[in-house]
């Protein structure tokens, strides 16, 4: 036991050394500093992440008078065999004037349905959805 206190012991020294060895020269003086410069030093750094690209922000698109008669697509993402033929049954029992189309897609793989096959074109509304 006296030996492990001994190596944390150690550890702890040998890392305030490195600190305070590694530590730019304008900051030696850091206490007194901060009694006179309020807001303290200023650190400049890059975002790791990168630097985002711009979005197009569009409007959101007007929503249906009714959805009898329409064709609307349900893509749903990542949920597996236990909840899409659900919604999709659920949908055409209690909606049964509208053309319910469910289209099975993976999310995370390198497609996106709304490119395939014209999908917004031929729909008059599509709802995406996400299942854990």
């Amino acid at each position: 036991m006296k030996k492990l206190f001994e190596i944390v012991l150690m550890a702890v020294v040998l890392l305030g050394l490195t600190v305070a060895v590694a530590a730019p020269p304008e900051m030696a003086g850091a206490p007194a500093q901060a009694a006179k410069d309020p807001e303290g030093p200023v650190y400049r750094f890059l975002n790791p992440q990168g630097i985002p690209g711009p979005v197009e922000v569009q409007g959101l698109a007007p929503r249906l008078d009714t959805i009898k008669g329409k064709t609307i697509y349900v893509v749903v993402c990542e949920a597996g065999p236990q909840t899409g033929p659900f919604l999709e049954q659920y949908l055409k029992d209690n909606y049964p004037d509208t053309n319910w189309i469910r289209i099975q897609h993976n999310g995370f793989g390198p497609t996106d349905p709304a490119e395939e096959d014209d999908l917004l074109a031929k729909a008059d509304a599509v709802i995406g959805g996400q299942s854990w």
